[in-house]
């Protein structure tokens, strides 16, 4: 008797849990983006958006920047585990959670995630001062030149500076890596020939590639850049193996319940098959690229011990 009581109270709380999901959400979700606005935030409000229009509900974009977003994080981990509050979730956390010495959070710990929806490979741009017109000719010039290859960031730990490092490693050069803060200011140096190269988004780059100052060389993705077709990957350049991109999704505490992650993940899956959807963040140079909640779960487990080794490595560690 008291077996058949556990079993049937069991599938009690399952069906509350299940009739609780149905009706999710039943009031306003809270996207909290650790970033400025103007920048990742801008495909956070698309998603959010097309969420909006499915659920009936409005979901309310809340930038919280700081500290490389760990401010917005650590709002987040510490939020009711509901589902009404959502993170942004940018690769760049992967990092983050490798190189911070002090964090009140673990990436892997303190998040549920939900799904990933877009990725963005970023480009490896010289100048028009290098004296190559390809990847495979920076490579030589850069062993020929031995240490003396500045390479720019948008600041120390981002995703650039590590992608960088894990290019030199992978092709056996040195290069000086000079951070910035910012993407903007270190275009400029790159410009100004204060570096030679650099790694990043290519809607950083966009106009000055588009006036000659700039040359990309390779993308940092195992395929190539629809936008850039005839631009090689830096694996098929010859540092077999490469695969970096910046990517988003969604994560929510880790305690939400797992009926309401599934919804949240088939949701977003939903509104990602939307062709309007898709061509809005291919126009910011975003490729959709979704992956449901266990897919995103094993490629956020993938980043962070690949950071990990390379910030070992480099002895990286951040307050």
């Amino acid at each position: 008797m008291m077996k058949l009581c556990k079993s049937l109270l069991v599938f009690a709380v399952f069906m509350v849990l299940a009739v609780s999901a149905q009706a999710f959400p039943d009031r306003p979700v809270r996207l909290i983006v650790g970033f400025a606005p103007g920048g990742s935030d801008i495909s956070a409000r698309l998603v959010g958006q097309k969420l909006s229009e499915l659920w009936g509900q409005p979901v309310v974009v809340d930038n919280r920047p700081g500290a490389a977003g760990n401010i917005g994080a650590d709002a987040v981990a510490k939020a009711p585990p509901d589902g009404y509050t959502l993170l942004l979730l940018v690769n760049s956390y992967t990092i983050n959670t490798t190189v911070y010495r002090n964090l009140s959070w673990d990436l892997l710990r303190d998040f549920a995630p939900i799904g990933r929806y877009a990725a963005s490979p970023m480009v490896v741009v010289v100048n028009d001062k290098m004296p190559v017109k390809n990847f495979a000719e920076f490579v030589a010039y850069a062993k020929a030149n031995r240490g003396k290859i500045n390479y720019g960031s948008a600041g120390t730990g981002t995703a650039p500076h590590l992608a960088g490092e894990l290019f030199a490693m992978r092709s056996g050069i040195e290069m000086t890596h000079v951070p910035y803060k910012g993407s903007a200011p270190s275009v400029t140096a790159l410009v100004a020939d204060e570096v030679q190269v650099s790694f990043g988004a290519m809607s950083a780059f966009d106009g000055l590639v588009k006036q000659g100052r700039l040359r990309p060389l390779a993308v940092t993705t195992a395929t190539r850049f629809p936008r850039l077709p005839d631009v090689p990957t830096v694996s098929e350049a010859g540092v077999p193996g490469f695969d970096v991109d910046i990517w988003y999704g969604l994560v929510a505490p880790a305690k939400t319940p797992a009926a309401i992650v599934k919804k949240l993940s088939e949701d977003l899956a939903q509104v990602m098959a939307d062709p309007d959807l898709q061509a809005k963040l291919r126009e910011r140079g975003l490729e959709p690229a979704y992956l449901d909640s266990q897919k995103t779960g094993e490629l956020m487990r993938r980043d962070v011990a690949r950071w990990r080794e390379i910030a070992n490595n480099l002895k990286l560690s951040l307050e």
